[in-house]
């Protein structure tokens, strides 16, 4: 059981889509700091342009595994630049695997063993397209010294949690509605799972944990200063926590659709797909310097900048971009106004040619540029143009590159 070997290692330069990610649309007015990731000192290239750099945004796995060695919850950590905080994403423990043809599908969940828990690490790797600098794959008493710093929460669950015990005794462990939770109840449910209960039963209780950690930490916990190093990538999922913590935590839970029992799903497992232009639209937006590749090898590199701090439409144009064979290497809600029409920003005009760009994000401008982030070949500015376009013309056309997997 291994994942789809080597998808595209090229490294790719992305920048932080700001917001705190609580539903699909971006709460109005936390466009902030849009250019903090990005190093302005790089210099002026042979060209006249000024080159910009992205700062380094490590991501790490942070899986919870109970008593019975199975995976209860799958979380990816990104730190946020140079700065303390980041993002903590939630992710399906019983997603479904990217695969390679022919093989039989399955779960992330269905890799672990823990034994060599390296089938797992490089599933989920495959299912997000990110390298990971760092693994916690925690029990019971490496959470509970994982999550002590945070303290005592305020949480809100939308339905009772409940743990089947290995004797087979199914008891509720915390109930419907807001309650304060210590250490030990935030780790009982993250651990959590109740026999024979889906996976949609228990999803949003660890947004809900997650979302109870990210208030109470609130703008940093004051951690001891020696632990916790902007400058240097953290080593463990220890210190990965440590710089989490010391500072601001956006949230995001993937969406999952269950996968009916068919050829996707010949044993009818409890199984969820999650939506790849999501997950690029995240990943190439909080995890800048991780992710491994979105597009078609040899594809330009294009940079994503929306206006509308909406990312229903951030990720519309991602995956119109992905289908054209597009690799995505920057994705930012920016300060408004939008254009009227998309602008098509350019250093190089040779990369104009045959574009196609028309039947696929509809009119676009464009205009000649002096700066563009280093490896970038084309910067997108979304335009009320696309908006409208996208909403007339909601499938793509039938012409579509399928990204290649090698």
């Amino acid at each position: 059981m291994t994942a789809i070997p080597q998808r595209q290692k090229q490294r790719m330069l992305v920048a932080l889509c700001c917001g705190v990610f609580g539903a699909l649309i971006l709460p109005a007015g936390l466009v902030v700091g849009y250019n903090s990731v990005l190093n302005s000192d790089s210099g002026i290239n042979v060209n006249n342009v000024k080159e910009l750099k992205i700062l380094d945004t490590p991501v790490a796995l942070l899986a919870t595994v109970n008593s019975s060695n199975e995976i209860t919850t799958i979380n990816v950590i990104a730190l946020s630049g140079d700065s303390l905080g980041g993002t903590i994403i939630s992710v399906p423990a019983k997603a479904k695997a990217a695969v390679s043809e022919g093989e039989t599908p399955r779960r992330v969940f269905d890799s672990y063993t823990s034994d060599d828990p390296s089938a797992f690490v490089a599933d989920v790797e495959g299912l997000l397209d990110v390298s990971f600098t760092a693994v916690g794959i925690l029990g019971r008493a490496e959470l509970i010294n994982l999550l002590k710093p945070v303290g005592s929460v305020e949480i809100l669950l939308d339905s009772d949690v409940r743990n089947t015990s290995v004797d087979g005794t199914t008891t509720t462990i915390k109930k419907t509605g807001k309650s304060d939770a210590d250490t030990m109840a935030l780790v009982n449910i993250l651990l959590a799972r109740e026999i024979d209960q889906s996976e949609a039963a228990r999803f949003n209780h660890h947004k809900s944990v997650w979302t109870a950690v990210a208030n109470a930490v609130g703008l940093g916990l004051n951690l001891d200063a020696e632990k916790v190093d902007v400058l240097n990538t953290p080593l463990d999922i220890s210190g990965f926590a440590r710089r989490l913590f010391s500072g601001p935590i956006q949230v995001w839970q993937f969406a999952a659709t269950q996968v009916p029992a068919g050829i996707n799903n010949p044993s009818g497992l409890d199984m969820f797909s999650i939506d790849s232009s999501e997950v690029t639209m995240i990943m190439a937006s909080v995890a800048p310097t991780s992710i491994t590749g979105s597009g078609v090898s040899g594809g330009l590199t294009v940079q994503i900048d929306s206006p509308f701090n909406d990312a229903a439409i951030s990720r519309e144009i991602v995956r119109r971009l992905v289908a054209m064979g597009f690799n995505i290497a920057l994705v930012r809600e920016v300060p408004g106004p939008p254009p009227e029409v998309t602008e098509v920003r350019y250093v190089d005009s040779t990369v104009l040619a045959k574009l196609g760009l028309g039947e696929y994000i509809g009119n676009t401008q464009a205009v000649k540029t002096g700066e563009r982030v280093q490896g970038v070949d084309l910067q997108i500015v979304l335009g009320l143009s696309f908006v409208s376009f996208s909403t007339d013309n909601p499938e793509l056309p039938a012409t579509t590159v399928v990204p290649s997997d090698e």
